[in-house]
């Protein structure tokens, strides 16, 4: 039990057409539509750690913050 990893579980809400396409890659691949979404995640942060987060163009809007007009 030692070697399992840790992990947490989540809930996350999607659109129908997303879990229709994450389902269809999960099917055409074998594996479950969790570690479809783990793979993605995986990719996501090691981008993010590789300091390509400009490219990832995403918009991130976290709540308590607000955009600032500059005048």
């Amino acid at each position: 039990m030692a070697n399992q990893r840790l992990r947490q579980r989540i809930t996350i809400s999607l659109d129908k057409e997303v879990l229709e396409t994450l389902s269809s890659i999960a099917s055409q691949n074998d594996v479950s539509i969790a570690r479809v979404i783990r793979y993605a995640v995986d990719n996501l942060l090691k981008e993010w750690k590789e300091g390509r987060q400009h490219q990832l163009q995403l918009f991130l809007p976290l709540g308590g913050k607000k955009e600032v007009a500059v005048t």
